[in-house]
């Protein structure tokens, strides 16, 4: 019996992504899945008469078998888990990776090496109480793409940066050892399906869409081991994600982040991975079990 699926973009998003949201589509009909693309505002969802309640376009909906969910939205993505649905990623995945504090608090004291950092409320926070030496990195908790992430080489350019900056909660890390370089590895479920290297001469910021370089690039068996390290923290949660990693001097990994809707630009402009392909067939495994 053919699959029923959503796969959910908020406008903005939708029309940033319609290559990929095509690419979505095109492998869906070789797998004989029907998805439908829902738009983020078209939803509204909550409590009536004591229970959870969806709506789309402000009528009732009938369910998919599954919900590809490529907006940061752990809420949402747990309301459709409580009404039953199954959802990649997950709402806990979602809530983890969507927070650069959270990942590195759950992700602390289980042998990942990761920078120090210092969580923050903007409003609450005194410069001087540092425990490390600039330069430094400071980070909005759900920024992505590299956009809310700044750096500041001493107290002075801090406090004039937090007057800039209009999110609630960051983070503070130590700069890296090698600014300006990092690898980001593709993972769908718990296999690692390819990694590609970042890398910048004129910013400590290694994003492709920063204007940063790309290729692919072969993990070590060190490298791998570390990768599913983080993987199995997740317990089966990961969809498809993006997990970043920063160097040190002696070229070992530091975990940096996870992407949780992972952009693939740079997978698809260095590679011929159908990265949808393998989400897909990941879906279908999955919902099947």
């Amino acid at each position: 019996m053919k699959k029923t699926g959503w796969l959910i973009y908020n406008q903005e998003m939708s029309e940033l992504n319609e290559g990929f949201i095509s690419w979505f589509m095109e492998e869906a009909v070789q797998l004989d899945i029907k998805l439908h693309v829902l738009i983020k505002e078209d939803l509204s969802y909550g409590i009536a008469n004591n229970d959870l309640f969806l709506l789309h376009q402000g009528e009732k909906i009938e369910y998919p078998d599954f919900v590809i969910m490529r907006n940061n939205d752990p809420l949402l993505s747990k309301q459709l888990e409580n009404l039953g649905l199954k959802v990649f990623n997950t709402s806990f995945t979602s809530e983890i990776s969507n927070h650069k504090g959270k990942t590195h608090q759950y992700l602390a004291g289980k042998g990942i090496p990761m920078l120090d950092t210092v969580f923050v409320r903007r409003e609450e926070f005194r410069p001087q109480s540092i425990p490390f030496s600039y330069p430094i990195v400071v980070k909005e908790v759900a920024g992505k793409g590299g956009n809310e992430v700044f750096s500041a080489s001493n107290q002075e350019e801090l406090e004039q940066l937090l007057e800039t900056i209009t999110a609630k909660e960051i983070i503070i890390q130590k700069m890296g050892d090698v600014p300006g370089k990092d690898v980001r590895v593709f993972v769908v479920g718990n296999e690692i399906i390819a990694a590609i290297l970042r890398y910048s001469d004129r910013d400590f910021r290694a994003n492709y869409s920063l204007g940063g370089q790309a290729r692919l690039y072969d993990l070590s068996e060190n490298e791998k081991s570390l990768v599913y390290k983080v993987i199995e923290q997740f317990k089966g949660d990961i969809g498809f994600v993006g997990i970043d990693f920063l160097f040190n001097k002696d070229g070992s990994f530091v975990f940096n982040e996870i992407e949780d809707v992972a952009g693939s630009r740079t997978l698809y402009a260095n590679s011929k991975v159908n990265i949808v392909k393998h989400y897909l067939e990941f879906v279908l495994k999955t919902i099947e079990c």
